[in-house]
């Protein structure tokens, strides 16, 4: 019986098996992780360029030009990542910067090489699954929309136009005003959403700014037709869970 163990083992058939697994191992982590050149920009003014890799275990930024700022970052070290557009990002850290009397440092990327589909929903879904906590991503996500209502997003001075639209895990707010569109989870980012009325809704989200992370931001919304009321009580069921959980959201939402 050893001897046949011993012939198993010098078996040049399993030799390449085993190199086979390997390599399927080591491509498949490699998958997993996509680069970007960027441009990192310094506050309050002034950039550096580098190499930013996204991968199961966190982010790493590479500066080329100023090398004390190159950073590594496993999940457990960020806060949030802000998608302003299809290539410009900012990511939360827990780092101090003692110039603002110990203020959570954020910095600002944008994405300067030939990656034409940029941090794309691939590659944000990624940071979605491994962060676990709320993030805010200003691009419109691809879904299937059970209701859709037109609307005015109301500023403090002011508003923009556009469209609530309305998925079993999505809530989506699409506007020609880029900085002012929405994708958010509804077990993750939003905390709540209710009506005072048929031509009146507001979204309560986790969004806001360094180290508040957990406390709300309401998008308010004037409806241009009646809000349908049985979509609406649907909703408030859905909500009903989330705001009676300890934190007000759940972690492990797609």
């Amino acid at each position: 019986m050893l001897r046949k163990k011993l012939r198993f083992w010098k078996n040049p058939s399993f030799d390449i098996l085993l190199t086979a697994l390997v390599t399927m191992v080591s491509m498949t982590n490699w998958l997993s992780a996509q680069s970007f050149q960027v441009r990192h920009d310094h506050s309050p003014w002034g950039a550096c360029q580098g190499d930013l890799t996204i991968s199961d275990q966190g982010i790493y930024f590479d500066s080329k030009t100023k090398e004390e700022h190159s950073q590594r970052w496993g999940w457990l070290d960020i806060q949030t990542v802000d998608r302003l557009s299809a290539t410009r990002f900012s990511i939360l850290t827990y780092q101090d910067q003692k110039w603002l009397l110990g203020r959570d440092r954020l910095w600002n990327f944008s994405i300067i090489g030939d990656d034409s589909e940029g941090l794309n929903n691939e590659y944000f879904d990624l940071i979605m699954q491994q962060l676990k906590r709320p993030v805010v991503n200003r691009q419109v996500r691809e879904m299937e929309v059970e209701y859709e209502v037109p609307v005015k997003h109301l500023h403090t001075f002011g508003g923009c136009q556009g469209e609530l639209r309305f998925s079993r895990d999505w809530i989506v707010y699409v506007t020609d005003r880029a900085q002012d569109q929405r994708s958010w989870r509804k077990r993750v980012e939003v905390a709540n959403i209710w009506s005072t009325g048929a031509y009146d809704l507001e979204v309560e989200v986790y969004e806001r700014e360094a180290g508040d992370l957990l406390r709300t931001r309401r998008f308010r919304f004037q409806l241009k037709v009646p809000l349908d009321e049985n979509y609406y009580d649907r909703l408030r069921r859905e909500m009903l869970p989330l705001r009676n959980g300890l934190w007000g959201y759940s972690v492990d939402s797609p």
